[in-house]
């Protein structure tokens, strides 16, 4: 195989290694590594502020850890080009010997005593993309032994950073995506409420923590062949029904919005369940469209407890008056609670005139209904450590 088709093949490796860790963030690392031994120097990528006093090291390769935190600690800032780093354009490459005379560099700080101790003189770096006000770069650097970067060197990494700048711009958009989705799980999580996204025929595609612990009991909804199902073969129609009608309405196919369900138990009780659809847009996927249903469950039994710190937060209540109103809301009546709270009914009916004034409602049913309806008080109370 000649050298030319050998390098070519080499860069296509890597290109497809650039673009599997846009999926994979954890393939980073072995991308810079790949690129270090490309060039037979170092690599790294960087995300540097506008005034390029501050930067952290997302990957490096052949970069000692010690040195790497001492970069993003110091040295960083001690660079004779930093102050430009936030007027380099993306795409647009720099190297020291474009900002600065020679002797100038070998003079500063950070060349004596970052680079010169790590064996590197020659630096190319590359701004792959700007958020906000940071800036992300690509340099590559090696020994004065090695040599400096020569013409066809440079053409390929030419060809390389537009793959890193696709990769990175195709990493962030994700990264939102799976934000936006652990947000709306743990909001979800914090309640109570289960999800489960499914597809036309109600295989699981994903489902949050609460969901999982339905579907590993079993009692009500369980997974089969990875298929969500109900205890019984006539909920497990009506569930079925549900998702299918639900699933072609969000791809655009129907009309019909799902439904609620009671899945039944063994015990007796029920799981509450909502099927509903989930929108999809023929202009977000160039593939084949898989129409889907989201289910969102919760347990009829359950029991919230709301912590009085909380309440006294929220609704500006003494410590005295937030642990009464838990207790109202819990479900006790004021005899219930005064005796174990070691006060009397006097005092305890003092203290509810007091909630009844900074919360502006008027019976006791007010307060557990306004106190069970915040969602708010809820997560806080699902999600504070025990």
């Amino acid at each position: 195989m000649s050298d030319a088709r050998a390098t070519e093949e080499r860069v296509l490796g890597l290109i497809g290694r650039i673009y599997d860790a846009a999926l994979e963030p954890t393939q980073w690392p072995g991308v810079v590594d790949g690129l270090a031994q490309f060039y037979s120097g170092t690599a790294a990528i960087t995300t540097q502020d506008s005034v390029g006093a501050a930067a952290r090291i997302s990957a490096a390769s052949g970069i000692d850890p010690s040195f790497a935190r001492s970069y993003e600690a110091y040295y960083v800032g001690k660079r004779p080009w930093s102050s430009r780093v936030g007027r380099i354009a993306v795409g647009e490459r720099f190297t020291p010997r474009l900002l600065l005379d020679q002797n100038d560099y070998e003079r500063t700080e950070y060349f004596n005593d970052w680079l010169r101790p790590q064996g590197i003189y020659y630096l190319s770096s590359y701004a792959l993309a700007k958020d906000g006000p940071g800036t992300t770069f690509l340099t590559l650097s090696r020994s004065r032994r090695s040599g400096d970067f020569n013409v066809g060197e440079l053409r390929l990494a030419r060809k390389l950073v537009p793959h890193l700048q696709r990769a990175l711009a195709m990493h962030r958009r994700l990264f939102a995506a799976t934000q936006q989705r652990d947000l709306l799980a743990h909001g979800l999580e914090g309640l109570g409420i289960g999800a489960i996204l499914v597809d036309l025929e109600g295989h699981i595609r994903f489902a949050n923590r609460i969901a999982e612990g339905f579907l590993h009991r079993g009692d009500a909804l369980v997974a089969r062949h990875q298929r969500v199902q109900a205890r019984t073969l006539l909920a497990t129609n009506s569930l079925h029904r549900a998702i299918r009608a639900a699933a072609r309405t969000g791809a655009g196919l129907g009309q019909e919005s799902g439904g609620l369900l009671a899945l039944p138990r063994a015990d007796g009780r029920s799981l509450q369940a909502m099927v509903c659809p989930f929108p999809i847009s023929r202009a977000d996927w160039a593939g084949q469209l898989l129409p889907s249903a989201l289910i969102f469950v919760s347990d009829a039994a359950r029991n919230v407890t709301l912590r009085p710190a909380h309440l006294q937060q929220l609704y500006g209540l003494s410590p005295a008056e937030a642990k009464l109103m838990s207790a109202l809301a819990s479900g006790k009546t004021l005899d219930e609670y005064v005796d174990p709270a070691g006060i009397t009914r006097a005092t305890a009916k003092t203290q509810l005139q007091q909630i009844f004034m900074k919360t502006n409602w008027h019976r006791q049913s007010d307060i557990v209904r306004g106190a069970l309806a915040s969602g708010i008080a809820q997560i806080a109370a699902m999600t504070a450590p025990r």
